[in-house]
C-alpha cells in the first residue's frame, strides 16, 4: 500500500510542477501581450511619459538654437545697416556674419582706414561682443 500511495503522490507532484510551468509559461506570454497593448495604445495618443521627458531637452535645445540663429541674423542685419547708413563707407562692399555676438565682416575696401572704420561701427552696435574683421583691402574696390 506504501508504494501505491508513493506513486500517486510523486504523480500528483509531477502533475502540480507541470502545471506551475504551464500557467508560469501562460503568464509570460499575457505579460508580453500587455506590454504590445501598452504599446499600442501609448502609439495611438502619443509618446508615452518618459519619451516626452526625455524629448523635452532636445525640444528645448532645439528652440534656444532657433533664437540663437534668429538673434544672430537679426545682429547681423543691424551692423549691416549701420555700415551702410555711414557716408564714408557706402563704398564698401561688405558681408556681415554673426554668431553668438562675434561679428565676422567680410568683402573689401579701399584702404585699412575704411575697413577699421567699419570694424569700429559694429563693434559700437547693440548686441555685438566682438568684431572680426576679415576684409580685404583692394584700391580702386
Amino acid at each position: 500500500m506504501k508504494s501505491n500511495a508513493m506513486t500517486h503522490i510523486r504523480k500528483a507532484l509531477s502533475l502540480t510542477t507541470a502545471c506551475a510551468l504551464v500557467f508560469g509559461l501562460a503568464a509570460c506570454d499575457q505579460e508580453q501581450n500587455f506590454g504590445k497593448t501598452g504599446k499600442g495604445i501609448d502609439s495611438a495618443f502619443g509618446t508615452s511619459g518618459q519619451q516626452q521627458a526625455a524629448e523635452q531637452p532636445l525640444a528645448d535645445a532645439r528652440e534656444v538654437l532657433a533664437a540663437n540663429a534668429a538673434g544672430d541674423a537679426a545682429l547681423a542685419v543691424r551692423v549691416k545697416a549701420a555700415i551702410s547708413s555711414n557716408p564714408s563707407l557706402r563704398s564698401v562692399a561688405v558681408g556681415v556674419n554673426s554668431d553668438n555676438g562675434v561679428v565676422t565682416l567680410y568683402g573689401t575696401a579701399d584702404t585699412p582706414a575704411l575697413s577699421h572704420q567699419a570694424a569700429m561701427i559694429a563693434l559700437n552696435v547693440a548686441g555685438v561682443r566682438s568684431v572680426k574683421n576679415e576684409m580685404v583691402i583692394v584700391k580702386g574696390s
